[in-house]
């Protein structure tokens, strides 16, 4: 509903078009960690700068570096369940503004230009669904901003990843996307990109950016990066 409809998931005061206040939707704009793991992104709660993840099974072995925005808990993990399961695509542009704001900062700390490849949806899902918002994201970034986004993938696997647990997600996942047919990259990619980065709304595992990235780089691009909306402690 367009006037009033919504209730804050922060505060549970009425909201007006998205499901957060004008007092609480400033928070969105507090992302990042103080501490992060230099190979996922997750947030460190040692002075080891990698986490028990990476150092016990490393998933991202072929990612030159991970980002994401937020922790998937509280009332964020409830916001993206909002804007993904419920359909609020009114959150759509909120949360473009901000993986343009952090996808800028990631690009001034390395010193070089990153275009944004979409980790692709599974088969069916746009037909069932009638949208999906990491396509919707990347709609914003390149209309509004005018980032480039190279959609090089395809996705092979119909099952939904949140039915899988970590050890069928690492085992099943690098089989699940490859690259597009030559002759369909070419239409829109007349030259390999040198560095990309990612585009998904959560990296739990890590499986999905990992087998991406490597099809990427086999493709040519010489850096893989990734930033995701939200990360899973």
């Amino acid at each position: 509903m367009l006037l009033g409809g919504e209730r804050c998931l922060r505060c549970s005061k009425k909201s007006l078009r998205i499901p957060l206040c004008k007092n609480c939707l400033p928070q969105l704009r507090s992302f990042g960690f103080r501490n992060s793991c230099t190979k996922c992104g997750r947030e460190l709660v040692s002075e080891i700068r990698v986490c028990s993840y990476c150092r016990e099974s490393p998933a991202l072995q072929s990612v030159d570096g991970a980002f994401s925005l937020y922790g998937y808990q509280l009332w964020k993990k409830s916001l993206l369940f909002a804007w993904k399961m419920e359909d609020k695509r009114n959150l759509s542009p909120y949360f473009a503004v901000l993986f343009y704001e952090k996808l800028c900062a990631i690009e001034n700390e390395l010193g070089f230009s990153l275009a944004v490849v979409p980790v692709p949806p599974r088969a069916g899902k746009i037909r069932e669904r009638g949208w999906d918002q990491i396509e919707e994201l990347c709609f914003y970034l390149e209309k509004g901003w005018g980032v480039k986004v190279f959609r090089l993938l395809e996705r092979l696997s119909h099952i939904q990843q949140k039915k899988l647990d970590r050890l069928q997600r690492i085992e099943g996942i690098s089989s699940s996307y490859r690259l597009k047919n030559k002759r369909k990259i070419r239409k829109f990619c007349k030259k390999i990109p040198e560095a990309v980065v990612l585009a998904d709304d959560v990296l739990t595992t890590g499986s999905t950016i990992e087998a991406c990235a490597r099809e990427l780089k086999a493709f040519g691009v010489r850096k893989v990066f990734s930033l995701t909306l939200f990360i899973v402690d």
